[in-house]
C-alpha cells in the first residue's frame, strides 16, 4: 500500500496537467526607418575624441569619421556641430 501511494505521487508529480499550448507572441520591434548616427566619446589628454559612424545608403557600407575637440573648447557646442556637419553629409 505505502509503494502504491509513493508511485501514485511519482506519477502524478511526473504528469503535467497543464499541458496546454504555451503561445509565445512576438513583439513587434519598433524600428526608426531613417539611417542614424552613432557616437563614441574618448577622453584623450588634451582634449575629447569622437568616433563617429554613419550608414552610406548608396553603398551600403559604414563610414567612421574621427573629430577632435581640444581641452578649451565648449564640448556641447563642438558636438552640436559635429552633428550638423554628419547630417548635411546624410
Amino acid at each position: 500500500m505505502f509503494k502504491r501511494m509513493i508511485r501514485g505521487l511519482i506519477t502524478w508529480g511526473m504528469t503535467d496537467r497543464h499541458e496546454e499550448d504555451i503561445c509565445i507572441q512576438e513583439k513587434d520591434e519598433v524600428r526608426i526607418s531613417a539611417n542614424g548616427i552613432r557616437f563614441e566619446v574618448y577622453r584623450a589628454n588634451g582634449g575629447t575624441v569622437i568616433e563617429t559612424r554613419r550608414n552610406d545608403r548608396r553603398t551600403g557600407d559604414s563610414v567612421y569619421e574621427l573629430h577632435v575637440i581640444a581641452g578649451d573648447q565648449d564640448i556641447g557646442a563642438e558636438i552640436g556641430k559635429i552633428i550638423t556637419l554628419e547630417a548635411l553629409k546624410s
